[in-house]
């Protein structure tokens, strides 16, 4: 009776297929998980304590800039978003 049951029809993976989906599925559920949440943070613990580097600075600041000299922005919008660059 146990052979019949446990190779005949399923053609020896009666007890494989559930063994598989048992030890698979949890983990690869787990690993989901860990992403989804990494990828919601942003790959980071705390954005904001994240403070800007010198580099970024300069590149904001070529960014405005050009804008300014494109005509993109005021002079008024061109201090104000100056001053929020260069304060620290």
């Amino acid at each position: 009776m146990w052979h019949a049951w446990c190779y005949g029809s399923w053609g020896g993976w009666g007890l494989g297929i559930p063994m598989i989906l048992f030890w698979l599925v949890p983990p690869l559920l787990a690993v989901g998980l860990f992403w989804v949440i990494l990828r919601r943070s942003g790959g980071r613990a705390n954005r904001a304590a994240d403070v800007p580097s010198a580099e970024d600075n300069r590149r904001a600041l070529a960014i405005l800039k050009e804008r300014y000299a494109r005509g993109e922005i005021s002079r008024d919008e061109f201090e104000h978003v100056k001053s929020e660059i260069l304060s620290p």
